[in-house]
């Protein structure tokens, strides 16, 4: 075998450590630079990733913030407007119902009134069939003593 012959070994080593320095020399001024430039324009990459997922979160939060405020006037004035509505029902109501109140009171009155008027009315009737049923009575009996003038003030003074 050639390459164990001692002869050759100082070629072997030669060659060796000229193919070690020449492939360490291409790593080192070509492969690593440019693995090197690889590696942080991912980190460059990644950092601007992480500064606008950072921004983007940053306006995330103040739009919460803003949808949150809004919500809770919102809420607030959604809570007056029903007070105010609530307000303004419960008046119409109490206006209603005095209303319907006062147009009681007068239909009351004016059947009150018809009630006497008809009272009056059905007494005054009552008299005069009094009248009429005594004086009836009487000629019936017979007796003359008695006048419709006495029947009259007999009526009166009831």
């Amino acid at each position: 075998m050639p390459q164990l012959e001692i002869s050759t070994y100082l070629t072997q080593i030669f060659w060796v450590i000229t193919t070690f320095i020449i492939f360490w020399m291409v790593m080192d001024h070509v492969i690593i630079p440019k693995i090197s430039d690889t590696i942080e324009a991912r980190k460059r990459k990644y950092d601007d990733y992480i500064i606008k997922a950072e921004e983007i979160n940053k306006k995330a939060l103040a739009t919460l913030e803003r949808y949150e405020s809004t919500l809770a006037a919102a809420k607030s004035k959604a809570s007056e407007q029903i007070k105010a509505n609530e307000d303004a029902l419960k008046k119409m109501i109490d206006e209603r119902e005095e209303e319907i109140t006062q147009q009681l009171k007068l239909k009351m009155a004016e059947h009150e009134q018809k009630l006497e008027a008809d009272k009056a009315s059905t007494m005054a009737k009552i008299e005069d069939l009094s009248k009429i049923a005594a004086m009836t009575i009487i000629k019936e009996l017979d007796l003359k003593s008695i006048s419709e003038a006495d029947i009259n003030q007999a009526l009166k003074k009831e």
